[in-house]
Formats: structure tokens, C-alpha cells, sequence
């Protein structure tokens, strides 16, 4: 079976005093699995050097849509550029800076909880009598948000009740992270939570069971 094509839409913007841009081909939204693809890709207001994208939520979207991006490439460019920065939580978007004369397609996507994947698993980088350093590797997909942090966990083992290590995801903005505070020869596991502008992923595969003694101070 081939891949289905990424949902998107073209127009000319024309060289004219007064602009008509004329659309140079048909668009059609397949459906995604983590969410669905947005429909009925419509522009509004086409100006010289602007365009009002409108389009509708994912017939089958897995969980609630938490906003959307657009992207636009020019003709002949093989690079998609975001064309806004924040997230999208209404079915309009104003896209501006365009350049008279040049075809643009768009294309957009819808963002959920469950597009999002987890961090790696967390790998012990270094144990003191009380404390753990941890590193991590990044989601593979963000679900269209960019990461600003994490929260790290800890369980002690046994246990059933996860702690918050770190109030702030801002406070992790990188996949490195040690854990202070910590009881000395008892046993903890971790885990990571990646935040995004607009949600939280789940939480990563918890580390082994990691006894906290004094192996290097």
C-alpha cells in the first residue's frame, strides 16, 4: 500500500494591481492515528502578501484536540516552515508575510495528548549516599509542540505513590537531572514526564529499583 499524502492546499498569489489568486490543485485530508487529520482546508481573504487558512476539527480526533499547526513551503522547496509559533487552539489562522507572485502550499495538523511519545527510559548517570543523576533522551515525536521541560519522579521501593521531584518543568529544560534529597541505603526508581506549551506526555518506563549509597560521595 502506498503512504498517503500529508494534507494540503496551493495558490498562486499574482502579480496583478488587483491579485486573484487562483487555486492550482485539489486537497484532501487523509486520516492520522494520533489525532486525525483536520478537513475542509478552505482560504479566506486572499491579499497580496496575506491569506485566512480555515479548516475543521478531525472527524475521528482519539482524544480532545488541543490546537493546531500550520506549515507552508514555497513551490519547488522541500523545507515546511511553521508559520506559527504558538499554538493554535481556534480553526482560523491568519497567515501573513507572504510574498507576492510566489505558490504556496499549506498544510495543518491537529495536536492531542496522544500524539505525543514519551521520553526514553531514564539511565543512572552517577549515585551519592542522597542523591541520583539521571539522563534521558527526548521524545521521538513532540506532537507538534516544542518541549520546555521536564518533571522527574520518584518512587520508593516498595511503594506505589510517585513524587515530583522538581516543581518547575522549566527548571529541567535539558534530559539531565539529579535527584537530591533522597534517603541513603534505600531503594528508589524514576521516571520522566516531557511538558509541552499546551500538555504533558506520559510518563516514561521507569527506571530498576537504584539504591542510593555512597559510591562516589
Amino acid at each position: 500500500m502506498s503512504p498517503k499524502s500529508p494534507p494540503r492546499s496551493s495558490f498562486l498569489l499574482s502579480r496583478r494591481r488587483r491579485p486573484k489568486p487562483r487555486f492550482l490543485n485539489n486537497y484532501s485530508f487523509p486520516k492520522c492515528h494520533k489525532p486525525g487529520a483536520p478537513i475542509n482546508f478552505t482560504f479566506d481573504e486572499i491579499r497580496n502578501t496575506s491569506v485566512i487558512c480555515n479548516w475543521e476539527p478531525p472527524e475521528d480526533d482519539g482524544s480532545p484536540i488541543t490546537g493546531y499547526y500550520i506549515e507552508r513551503k514555497e513551490r519547488n522547496s522541500l523545507l515546511w516552515v511553521k508559520a506559527n509559533d504558538t499554538v493554535v487552539r481556534s480553526t482560523e489562522y491568519p497567515c501573513a508575510g507572504l510574498i507576492e507572485g510566489l505558490e504556496y502550499t499549506f498544510r495543518v495538523s491537529a495536536i492531542n495528548r496522544a500524539g505525543q511519545d514519551t521520553p526514553g527510559k531514564p539511565e543512572v548517570l552517577d549515585v551519592t549516599k542522597n542523591s541520583v543523576t539521571l539522563v534521558w533522551t527526548r521524545p521521538k515525536n513532540d506532537g507538534g509542540s516544542k518541549i520546555i521541560g521536564y518533571y522527574v519522579e520518584a518512587l520508593r521501593v516498595p511503594g506505589d505513590t510517585w513524587i515530583r521531584c522538581n516543581t518547575s518543568s522549566q527548571n529541567v529544560p535539558k534530559e539531565e537531572y539529579t535527584v537530591t534529597g533522597l534517603e541513603r541505603d534505600l531503594q528508589y526508581q524514576f521516571r520522566v514526564i516531557a511538558k509541552t506549551a499546551v500538555n504533558m506526555s506520559s510518563p516514561s518506563e521507569p527506571t530498576d529499583p537504584v539504591l542510593v549509597c555512597a559510591e562516589n560521595g
